[in-house]
C-alpha cells in the first residue's frame, strides 16, 4: 500500500479522542456513532470505510433511486449483492474503480477511489484479511437503515489484481488532483456497467445482522 495522505475516519476519531487528554496520565475515551451519521448529505454515493478494522459499505439512497427501502432488505438477504474493483493507470496517478450493484433493476453505483486515502485503505485492508464485508442501506425518506454481514467470495484474487495494477504509481489525494484521472476513467467507460467482468467481482452473501454503529476506543 502506498502512504496515506489523508487520514482514515479511524485515525480522525483516534486523534479527536486525543484532544485535551493529560499527556502524563493513563487514561481510556470511547466513542460511539452511527454509521448514517458518516454519509451525512451523501445520497446515492457509496462510501468505503474501515472504521475500528469493519471494513463496511455505507450508502443512502435517495427518492430519486428508490422511493423507500420496502422489500430491498428480503432481496438482498436472498440474492446478494456484488462489489466489483478495478486498478487503473490514469495519467501519472492510479485509482480503483469501485462498483457496487444491488439486486435491482439500475440499483448500481459506481466510485472512482484513492489508495492516497486511509479509509479506502483500511477497507481494502480489513476485507481482504477477514473475507467479509459489512453492507449498510439507508434511505432519506425511510428511518429504517438496513445492516448486512457479508461473505465476500473472491476478494482476493480481486484486491491482489487491484494492488498489482496500480503498483508503483502515484495516487491523487485532493478533489483536485482527483479531477482528471476521475474523467478519464468516466471516458473509458460511459455506463456503469461497461468494464465489469466476473475476474473484478467480489460476490457479496448476506450471513447475518451487522452492528448499525462503530465504536472508536483511544486509549494512552
Amino acid at each position: 500500500m502506498p502512504p496515506v495522505t489523508e487520514p482514515s475516519k479511524t485515525e480522525q476519531y483516534t486523534e479527536s479522542g486525543r484532544l485535551d487528554r493529560p499527556a502524563d496520565e493513563h487514561w481510556s475515551h470511547t466513542q460511539v456513532f452511527s454509521y448514517v451519521e458518516l454519509l451525512r448529505d451523501r445520497y446515492d454515493a457509496p462510501l468505503y470505510v474501515g472504521v475500528s478494522g469493519r471494513p463496511a459499505i455505507l450508502l443512502c439512497l435517495s427518492g430519486r433511486m428508490r422511493t423507500d427501502l420496502d422489500g430491498l432488505d428480503d432481496l438482498i438477504r436472498r440474492k446478494g449483492a456484488d462489489l466489483f474493483l478495478q486498478g487503473h493507470r490514469l495519467g501519472r496517478y492510479a485509482m480503483v474503480r469501485a462498483v457496487l450493484e444491488l439486486p435491482e433493476h439500475e440499483l448500481i453505483f459506481e466510485t472512482p477511489l484513492t489508495l492516497a486515502h486511509g479509509d479506502v485503505q483500511e477497507f481494502l485492508t480489513g476485507a481482504y484479511r477477514d473475507e467479509a464485508i459489512e453492507l449498510h442501506l439507508a434511505h432519506v425518506r425511510d428511518a429504517r437503515p438496513l445492516a448486512f454481514t457479508c461473505r465476500a467470495a473472491g476478494v482476493h484474487q480481486v484486491v491482489d489484481a487491484v494492488l498489482d495494477a496500480v503498483h508503483g504509481l502515484d495516487h491523487p489525494t485532493t478533489h483536485a488532483e482527483q479531477a482528471a484521472p476521475t474523467a478519464e476513467m468516466e471516458a473509458r467507460f460511459p455506463r456503469i456497467s461497461d468494464g465489469l467482468t466476473g475476474r473484478t467481482r467480489i460476490r457479496l452473501t448476506v450471513t447475518g445482522p451487522a452492528d448499525g454503529v462503530m465504536t472508536v476506543l483511544t486509549q494512552h
